[in-house]
């Protein structure tokens, strides 16, 4: 069974309170309604089942007995989402179920009662990376105390896309056609830092943002090395470090020229899009140690943004040459390339600065860089 199946038949009433922000998303009820099907009706199971969906860092671990947090959740799962929903499908406890507007598109209209609602402390239970490892469930990863659970940064709330396509009159463009109106992100006070820093930049330079698009924060997980003697290591997701954005929602005035009301990393090829995204790019280097691409081919739906855990970088590291070059060609200073990368950079640099290539180091460097990426988010 799948969501477009869902969207034609006799569930389709729901689908549109569901995305209206009551708390389940369209994906969760496909699970559930799949598992009914399939002869489940063990209330339990089925709140299980969606409550570790909405939780893999989890990696299905049981609640425990103090995991207060987690205990209500699950049992609001239970209440007003699984019942309603074998009682007769009539919805979540309180929802109307009439007939949902045509399909959310990215000129769609939030809903007026999903308000984000306060930032609150929180914690993460340890557990066992087996997502994206060479070596699924060697790596343990941490509990990490004083998170954050937030639904808003700033006041600027998040969404969650969960289906982009091209549409008729998006001119070829993909644009988010189903959402989460409200998604609760945790992380780190740093991340909330940088992404405060993130969004001041982007109204300083003309570019206020309605809503951050968000594809998920903490995660446990591993990234994969090219060392056969320590094949995995822990993602910064791991330890509430690190936040994947899909891209931005403009308000209706006073926003950038952009032909789509969002900007989206998917829309990466297209020349008009490309110009923004180069500029939310830029001020995501201003706010954050690491940023990376569509530069990466396994990063061309988000950017991943981090603080390093509060350590620094190498300022021209793999990951940043390739924007470090678009950012200079953007300001007139193309790299010219004679097969060394590093050193290729750090003349364009030099051009661009007027400071001597072999004077770029450390602060420097960064300094320069920071001018560079300034100077690209203010689209000059």
């Amino acid at each position: 069974m799948s969501y477009e199946t869902l969207d034609h038949d006799r569930s389709a009433p729901l689908l549109g309170e569901f995305e209206r922000g009551t708390g389940f998303s369209p994906w969760e009820l496909v699970r559930v309604v799949s598992a009914v099907a399939q002869g489940t009706r063990d209330e339990n199971a089925l709140t299980s089942l969606v409550f570790h969906q909405r939780h893999p860092e989890r990696g299905g671990a049981a609640i425990r007995r103090g995991e207060r947090g987690a205990a209500e959740e699950w049992l609001a799962i239970r209440a007003t989402v699984v019942r309603p929903l074998l009682a007769g499908g009539t919805g979540p406890a309180g929802a109307s179920t009439s007939a949902p507007s045509s399909a959310s598109t990215a000129s769609a209209t939030a809903p007026s009662d999903v308000a984000p609602r306060p930032t609150r402390s929180c914690a993460a239970p340890g557990g066992v990376a087996r997502t994206k490892c060479t070596r699924p469930g060697t790596l343990p990863c941490p509990a990490v105390t004083g998170l954050l659970c937030a639904e808003a940064v700033d006041g600027v709330p998040f969404h969650y896309p969960e289906s982009v396509r091209a549409v008729p009159g998006s001119g070829g463009l993909l644009v988010v056609t189903r959402r989460q109106w409200r998604r609760e992100q945790r992380f780190t006070a740093p991340v909330q830092d940088a992404m405060s820093a993130f969004l001041r930049n982007m109204r300083g330079f003309g570019m206020p943002v309605e809503a951050i698009l968000t594809a998920g924060s903490l995660y446990c997980r591993c990234v994969k090395r090219s060392d056969p003697a320590k094949p995995d290591i822990l993602s910064n997701h791991s330890y509430g470090d690190a936040l994947d954005l899909v891209g931005v929602r403009w308000p209706e005035r006073g926003g950038p020229p952009s032909a789509v009301r969002e900007t989206i990393v998917h829309n990466w090829t297209d020349p008009g899009q490309r110009v923004l995204l180069r500029r939310i790019d830029a001020c995501l280097r201003l706010s954050f140690e690491t940023v990376i691409d569509y530069y990466r081919s396994d990063h061309r739906d988000h950017f991943h943004c981090d603080t390093n855990r509060g350590r620094a970088g190498h300022p021209l590291m793999t990951v940043r040459l390739g924007f470090t070059r678009e950012a200079l060609r953007a300001v007139g200073h193309p790299v010219t390339s004679t097969g060394h990368p590093d050193a290729d950079v750090l003349r364009a640099l030099g051009a661009f600065s007027g400071v001597a290539a072999a004077s770029l180091r450390d602060a420097e460097l960064r300094r320069v860089l920071r001018a560079l990426f300034t100077r690209v988010a203010a689209g000059r």
